[in-house]
């Protein structure tokens, strides 16, 4: 049942940065020490701890502190890294705001001591996550999940700040939506901004340059004013509704996705899933670690992190949801992946008025010409 459960918020704050020897002039803020000069979007706190120069932003849940130390500096991070991080060949510049020429995965420990240091540590609690055996019935999965996402949206009242939400018919929208109509949250529908900041347009430019990492800045509303957006992203990746990602689950269970998708005919997914995922699915080669494979695409796939004076709230991107969706029986992930039916099931409890709100298919795309 909704209500009643404890839980932390999932509200992120923007980390926007590039620490190197000269400024990534895209940025707006500039801090030079010892050598480094560190660029960042706005909102960030610099203090002194331990001899070290320190530039902080983000909550306890998530956040980001950079210390220069002398010739040296570290990167820090509580737990699961909400960013991609790239470094230049030599190591003397890292960056989440431009792809360089090495990527930097999540789980590495990150810092400079003469050289560039990158020390991967995977957290115990991964491998519980990625190897559930267990399955819950869809009712129970339901409650747990509405519990969770009840509990977050409540708390984002205490930060005093206006939230807006975009006004599209997406099915991770609507539910974040209902949510909230839930939590008796109040806020505002936003269409995505028409002029962005130089910051933000910075990100939205870089988006094909970094293999599709900063796709979401297009969908965000004005960044200058502060506000919270509370947004549906990581739906399809965290919440069973990936074609590729619930591919490689089913393997589990020895399921297939594209019969599924055969037997169902036209659904919500179902343009979507022949536009992007049919042959992606067919040709992706899965047979021997699919649970690991799955765990590398998930932990690593990065899509919306803050900018400027626009924080914004991504409760499907928690881990917690994630653990909870590697529980969900095959028929419930089948359904969910072709037809939304989890999601739609959890707006329905929330507030199923807004069920007429929902788009026919998925990023309304059309059916593919057989001709």
């Amino acid at each position: 049942m909704v209500g009643g459960e404890e839980t932390t918020t999932a509200l992120e704050v923007a980390m926007i940065f590039e620490i190197g020897r000269s400024p990534n002039t895209n940025l707006s803020e500039h801090y030079e020490d010892s050598g480094w000069v560190i660029s960042t979007d706005k909102g960030w706190d610099q203090h002194s701890h331990g001899g070290a120069v320190c530039l902080h932003k983000g909550l306890q849940s998530n956040s980001c502190t950079i210390a220069v130390n002398g010739s040296g500096w570290t990167l820090e991070t509580p737990m699961m890294r909400s960013f991609p991080l790239w470094s230049s060949e030599d190591g003397e510049c890292v960056t989440n705001c431009r792809p360089l020429h090495n990527k930097i995965h999540n789980f590495n420990k990150v810092s400079h001591d003469g050289k560039l240091k990158v020390e991967y540590e995977e957290p115990e609690w991964i491998s519980d996550v990625f190897n559930q055996v267990k399955c819950l019935e869809q009712s129970v999965l339901e409650d747990k999940i509405c519990d969770l996402l009840v509990g977050q949206a409540s708390a984002l009242t205490s930060t005093g700040l206006m939230i807006k939400i975009p006004n599209t018919g997406g099915v991770d929208t609507t539910m974040i939506r209902s949510v909230l109509d839930y939590a008796g949250v109040e806020y505002t529908l936003a269409d995505a901004i028409k002029t962005p900041s130089r910051t933000h347009q910075h990100m939205i430019d870089q988006n094909k340059l970094a293999g599709g990492n900063f796709w979401g800045y297009q969908q965000m509303a004005d960044t200058s004013v502060p506000h919270i957006l509370a947004t549906g992203f990581w739906g399809d990746e965290y919440l069973q509704r990936n074609p590729l990602y619930t591919h490689l689950y089913l393997q589990y269970f020895d399921k297939d996705l594209t019969k599924a998708y055969e037997s169902a005919g036209q659904s919500y997914m179902r343009n979507f899933f022949d536009h992007h995922y049919r042959a992606k699915v067919k040709d992706f080669d899965c047979t021997d670690t699919p649970r690991r494979l799955l765990q590398d695409m998930m932990l690593n796939d990065f899509q919306m992190w803050h900018i400027d004076e626009c924080l914004t709230w991504t409760p499907l991107g928690d881990i917690e949801l994630l653990r909870l969706s590697l529980q969900a029986t095959p028929e419930t992930a089948i359904d969910q992946c072709v037809n939304a039916g989890l999601s739609r099931s959890i707006i329905s409890r929330l507030n199923s008025k807004n069920l007429d709100l929902l788009d026919t298919n998925k990023n309304r795309r059309p059916p593919i010409s057989k001709d």
